[in-house]
């Protein structure tokens, strides 16, 4: 069973059908000329970064919820997951300096899951050469930030992609372990100066194998393992979005005074 799981999720993130077929036409995303200004808010603005082939709601949701439950200004944008991932971090760069230029705030914080946690690195690191970065934070949930292995839940995915996605031509590519993308954004400094950044993940991930592909090793980063302090929480890959422990996480970097409490509750949900 945790094979086929393994092996759907794959299909999914992938941007196939079970069947194999291509998925359905890419997502538009959000002109950034129709964003507007937050009411009066204490804290910097969020934006939320979903994963490949979902959406805000479905990738972070309840996230999404509890900032707007505390009064915080939070941005979800909706973008083409299947376009390079290059091309996704210029946009949502481009988005972070439209939140700021509304709101009047000097920073934002981002919080992706998936594709999203890996364009949130990535998104940051475009700001390194200024002064100083208007990415406050960065809190990535199960980011492909060494890439996602070529074989997951024990099967080799790679006939699944190769014969649908030519070489370097989507964020499917690009999320790949040792390709060209992952290869130039790893070259340099890992995280940018500055940011603090927090990265969360699974060991009953089956899509970002080794789940350690999730953290880095570098000043200011924090890596945390779902499964810590809670070791009946089996969440997988996909289960992150809505797992308790996985949104307390996110809260509890983003604004630990607020959300001091983690909760434990079983999860057998590996997908």
């Amino acid at each position: 069973m945790r094979t086929i799981a393994g092996i759907t999720a794959v299909l999914a993130i992938a941007g196939f059908t079970q069947a194999g077929t291509a998925a359905a036409a890419p997502q538009a995303a959000t002109p950034l000329d129709t964003l507007t200004a937050c009411a009066a808010h204490a804290d910097a603005p969020v934006l939320l970064i979903h994963g490949t082939n979902a959406s805000v709601e479905k990738s972070l949701g309840p996230v999404r919820q509890a900032l707007l439950d505390d009064g915080r200004c939070v941005y979800g944008l909706e973008y083409d997951s299947q376009q390079p991932i290059s091309v996704s971090a210029d946009y949502f760069a481009a988005a972070v300096d439209r939140i700021t230029e509304l709101n009047g705030a000097s920073s934002v914080d981002v919080v992706g899951k998936s594709q999203g946690a890996l364009i949130a690195r990535a998104t940051s690191l475009e700001f390194a050469a200024r002064p100083v970065n208007p990415v406050r934070a960065v809190v990535a949930v199960s980011g492909p930030q060494y890439g996602v292995g070529k074989t997951v839940a024990g099967v080799d995915i790679a006939p699944l992609v190769a014969p649908v996605i030519p070489p370097n031509t989507s964020a499917l590519t690009d999320m790949l372990a040792g390709s060209a993308y992952l290869t130039r954004l790893n070259s340099g400094p890992m995280v940018a100066p500055g940011v603090r950044y927090t990265m969360i993940a699974s060991r009953d991930d089956e899509l970002v194998t080794p789940y350690t592909s999730a953290f880095i090793d570098a000043p200011g980063v924090t890596n945390i393992v779902l499964q810590d302090g809670c070791p009946d929480d089996h969440a997988g890959h996909i289960a992150e979005s809505t797992d308790p422990r996985s949104v307390d996480l996110v809260l509890n970097a983003l604004d630990p005074v607020r959300h001091p409490a983690l909760r434990c509750t079983p999860n057998e949900d590996r997908k």
